[in-house]
């Protein structure tokens, strides 16, 4: 019951968000509600994400440094690799102590 009111929360959302940013293009281009066709709107945004690409790949070739989602990879990156947050084990050059398993009453190390 709870899966099928979050995806029913999930299409609704998107559809109103959907749905302003249609009326927003539709206003922009000085058109009345339904004037703007599907692959009219579709290209709009298309064009919308090429200019967003560009933008980041000119920022990144002139040495701005990562991108938004470089960035983001690299703090999971480092989250799962152990890097910064992991301390190191003290005397990890040193071999372990065995370990003994204990059947019956017989002890293997």
């Amino acid at each position: 019951m709870g899966l099928r009111k979050a995806m029913g929360i999930l299409v609704f959302s998107t559809q109103a968000v959907i749905g302003y940013d249609y009326f927003i293009q539709t206003r922009d281009a000085n058109l009345s509600w339904g004037d703007l066709s599907a692959t009219d709107y579709g290209t709009i945004v298309q064009e919308r994400f090429a200019r967003a690409r560009a933008r980041e790949a000119t920022r990144l070739a002139d040495g701005g440094g990562t991108s938004v989602w470089g960035e983001a990879a690299s703090y999971g990156k480092r989250l799962f690799s152990g890097g910064e947050q992991v301390a190191e084990a003290p005397g990890a050059e040193e071999a372990p102590p065995p370990v003994c398993i204990r059947r019956g009453n017989v002890a293997d190390c």
